[in-house]
């Protein structure tokens, strides 16, 4: 009975040292080599720096009779406003860059989608002007999840999203 009992331990001992141990992978991705990425469920937009923007309009002419732009950005899907700036920067400098930080947060709920990150010079008695904008499509495969993403299609305006991933 000895020997059963001896035998059966180290068969035990045998079958459990041969097991392959899974590899326990960073968060975000899978993969026996963990190099596979896993689609976020949302996308949380944080803040929005705009770090380029035209001085004129298209006609030559300054947005403003008097100043400068009166700036502030706007996150959209399709026809949908994710989220308006409630304030614009008074008299921004194409030179510089401005941020705006999203309070409540915006969230991306379709990473593979298009969406469109616009800016608007802010008018008192008339309609806001369109400054310039840029589709874009926030989530990539291969990305390895950056903090910050710039959107820049090489026009007259870009922009910097801050990011955070679920």
């Amino acid at each position: 009975m000895k020997k059963i009992f001896i035998l059966a331990s180290i068969g035990t001992l045998l079958m459990l040292s041969s097991c392959n141990k899974q590899k326990v992978c960073s968060t975000g991705y899978t993969g026996s080599d963990c190099s596979i990425q896993t689609t976020p469920t949302k996308i949380i937009v944080s803040k929005i720096e705009v770090s380029k923007f035209p001085s004129t309009d298209t006609g030559g002419a300054g947005w403003d009779l008097t100043s400068g732009a009166d700036i502030y950005p706007v996150l959209t899907k399709g026809s949908n406003t994710i989220w308006e700036s409630p304030t614009y920067t008074t008299d921004a400098n194409p030179n510089s860059s401005y941020t705006y930080t999203l309070s409540p947060s915006a969230d991306i709920i379709s990473p593979f989608e298009t969406y469109s990150i616009s800016l608007y010079d802010y008018d008192d008695l008339d309609s806001d002007d369109f400054m310039g904008g840029i589709n874009f499509v926030p989530y990539s495969t291969t990305n390895k999840f950056p903090s910050v993403i710039n959107v820049d299609a090489g026009g007259s305006v870009s922009f910097k999203l801050h990011l955070t991933y679920v």
